[in-house]
């Protein structure tokens, strides 16, 4: 059963109320949002900007005991801190916290401020939250451990998780599925998505370092679906610390498989090119897809240790250690460039004759001869897959 939209309530709250209305959880993560006349003050501004409240605005707001109170908390302005006034509503369902209902006084258009709200109204419609807020988090936390199973090495595990997920998800067995993978271009660094921004017939996993969603496709093969949601999820991405900036993000997209059983295939190729896509260093968000990343599809091929051993033998290995990343980045341009002298010296934008005297350092170093197919090939198979391999 479909539960009431949390974005209609929130609304439905600032119609009655007169107030700007958000809805947050209880990590303080934006889950809905009414249109606002006027901007509210900074902390609203952030709020809405960062899908997620600072640790200290957290503290600072719990602090009036919201998280226990048995009903509405009014938190007076505070012109130190930059904040307006303030009517918060715990959103719970069977005594259980599942977020917080926020009507921001507005001093310009009269609305709070000393006014008296419709409490009953508004405390119905944080009921009605509460109980939508729950039953999309047991289900959400359901699905996710089924996802794992989904994704489990044994046909028998992935066989029988998608046939439980079937049961519950809102979609025909049969539909095609992409998965995709989010995670931080950064090195270790993790990422969090805030899931209730997402639509609810994503699947949604996680591991130590990335987030994986599985999601429904419209047509066989057709990845629009795939894009969009990654680029839902670029906009819900969350510190992992509040307070800490969020970091780059970079995500794969895998290719469409038949349906459920098959999202591990899927899942395989998205890491893939996740990862690939992670180790471009981009500065703003990038997206690789599977169907178009060519020869770094051999990540997949074995394990990083097998392939590092494969590719990087030892005349790469002298240029790794001896070349510098000045050479290192000119054979690679000359390589990606089809060894095209002038191609290759206006990416790097230096004259000719700096780079044929690099192109001699190159093979003097590495004892590889550029005008061999082969060692042509070896040298650019290492300096291709590598930044793609953990190292």
């Amino acid at each position: 059963m479909i539960g009431p939209d949390l974005q209609d309530l929130v609304d439905g709250a600032a119609l009655i109320s007169g107030a700007p209305v958000t809805l947050e959880d209880r990590e303080f993560n934006l889950v809905a949002v009414s249109a606002h006349q006027r901007p509210g003050d900074t902390v609203r501004q952030d709020s809405i900007m960062h899908r997620r409240a600072t640790a200290e605005v957290r503290r600072y707001f719990e602090s009036f005991g919201i998280a226990h109170a048995p009903g509405p908390v009014s938190i007076p302005p505070d012109p130190a801190r930059g904040l307006l006034g303030r009517l918060c509503i715990p959103v719970r369902w069977q005594s259980v916290t599942y977020g917080y209902l926020w009507l921001l006084e507005d001093p310009e258009a009269g609305a709070g401020n000393g006014h008296p709200m419709p409490l009953p109204e508004l405390v119905a419609a944080a009921a009605r939250a509460g109980g939508e807020m729950a039953r999309r988090s047991r289900l959400r936390e359901d699905l996710g451990w089924k996802v794992g199973d989904l994704l489990s090495t044994y046909p028998e595990t992935r066989a029988r998780a998608a046939e439980e997920i079937a049961e519950s998800w809102s979609m025909p067995p049969g539909t095609p599925v992409a998965a995709v993978a989010v995670r931080s271009a950064g090195k270790g660094d993790p990422v969090f998505v805030n899931a209730w921004r997402l639509p609810r017939t994503i699947l949604v996993g996680s591991g130590e370092h990335a987030s994986t969603f599985i999601v429904p496709l419209s047509a066989p093969g057709d990845l629009a679906a795939a894009r969009g949601i990654t680029r839902s999820a670029f906009a819900a991405l969350t510190a992992s610390i509040a307070g800490a900036s969020v970091p780059t993000p970079a995500a794969g997209i895998g290719g469409a498989v038949a349906g459920l059983v098959q999202a591990r295939e899927s899942w395989l190729q998205a890491r893939i090119a996740a990862r690939v896509a992670a180790s471009r260093n981009a500065a703003a968000p990038l997206v690789l897809e599977w169907p178009e990343l060519g020869v770094h599809r051999l990540l997949g091929a074995g394990t990083d240790a097998a392939l590092r051993e494969a590719v990087l033998t030892s005349g790469v290995a002298a240029l790794l250690a001896e070349g510098g990343p000045e050479l290192v980045r000119t054979a690679k341009s000359y390589l990606d460039s089809a060894g095209s002298a002038q191609r290759t010296a206006q990416a790097l934008g230096i004259h000719r004759q700096t780079l044929y005297h690099r192109l001699e350092r190159i093979e003097r170093i590495s004892g590889l001869s550029l005008d061999s197919g082969q060692d042509r090939l070896q040298l650019h198979l290492a300096l291709t897959l590598l930044p793609g391999l953990d190292h």
